[in-house]
């Protein structure tokens, strides 16, 4: 009978292993997002406007510009290909949740596509949150792979102290509370020659979108859990250049967005403490082609338009703390 418990055990450890590896990692998010907190924050217990998310919050959102209206300490801890499940980890794990936090994130509509799989485009953070069978059913037979790659960043973060992680002395984030700026500008950009089937379906964020599926359920919980704590949560959905609106206006590119924007509505109309501000649906026209660097990011100029908007839209929705 010990020999049968015993081979039992030894059975079923990989197999647990294999199940709750994403759930031990709970934590795990960008290095980039432990270096700016650990950069810009002093004191946990202080009032602030934290931005977070994607690129598009990175380098469109200025915190200057939001301390010098406001009169309150802002950062901004989004990152390329940043996630809402990476920055919620991140308050979590820095004992960032309070009520005197405004909180403003970017969502793409990239964050709720299961069929970014094999691009390794599933943020590390929303695994975390799906249960084994949504893992299996997103995954496939890349779930072997993907439990790999979570041991790796499982032992990094054991192995690894969070205070440890700085910006470099040259970034340029540093002066700017983690604002990225990007020169540069489209004016001269030739729109009419993009194929909106064959060039964009190259590209991630549209890849045979399926935003439907395990990862809005993820986002749904992700949001629920939020709306749980004293957050005050603000989604946005950033403009994109007018030329490119125009160009993609009635394409399936523009159903995608329109659609995201519709769902973000939804869900944030659930919960007290989180609101919605759209700038795709309801494009406005302060934004021209040469305020952005591509065709769905503001250049530096352009943020701080961008930043003085969202501020004003802050402030008529009655959203500042």
């Amino acid at each position: 009978m010990q020999k049968f418990f015993f081979k039992m055990i030894i059975f079923l450890v990989p197999f647990l292993v294999i199940i709750y590896i994403p759930k031990v990692t709970h934590y795990i998010f960008k290095d980039e997002i432990k270096a700016k907190i650990n950069m810009f924050v002093t004191d946990v217990e202080e009032p602030m406007i934290i931005v977070g998310g994607d690129s598009r919050a990175e380098r469109q959102i200025i915190p200057k510009i939001v301390n010098d209206r406001l009169g309150v300490k802002a950062i901004n801890i989004g990152a390329s290909a940043g996630d809402i499940g990476s920055f919620y980890n991140a308050l979590i794990e820095y004992d960032m949740i309070s009520d005197n936090k405004l909180v403003i994130v970017s969502v793409s509509s990239i964050e709720i596509n299961d069929n970014v799989v094999g691009k390794w485009g599933i943020p590390h953070a929303y695994i975390t949150y799906m249960s084994f069978f949504d893992n299996i059913k997103l995954f496939g037979w890349e779930y072997p792979s993907m439990m790999l790659e979570r041991f790796r960043l499982t032992l990094d973060e054991i192995f690894t102290n969070k205070s440890s992680y700085t910006l470099n002395i040259y970034d340029s984030r540093i002066e700017t509370k983690g604002f990225l700026g990007i020169t540069g500008d489209i004016t001269d950009w030739e729109f009419d020659e993009i194929n909106i089937k064959e060039d964009t379906l190259k590209v991630g964020w549209y890849l045979n979108s399926n935003h439907d599926g395990v990862c809005k359920i993820t986002f749904n919980k992700i949001i629920k859990k939020i709306a749980q704590t004293e957050l005050n949560l603000v989604l946005i959905q950033p403009p994109v250049s007018p030329s490119w609106y125009k160009h993609t206006r009635g394409t399936y590119i523009d159903s995608i967005e329109l659609n995201h924007s519709k769902y973000l509505k939804s869900i944030s109309s659930n919960y007290d403490n989180i609101s919605f501000l759209d700038f795709y649906t309801n494009q406005s026209d302060i934004f021209h082609d040469s305020m952005f660097y591509n065709s769905v990011h503001l250049n530096s100029g352009g943020a701080e338009i961008f930043t003085n908007a969202l501020l004003d839209s802050l402030i008529i929705n009655n959203l500042i703390l």
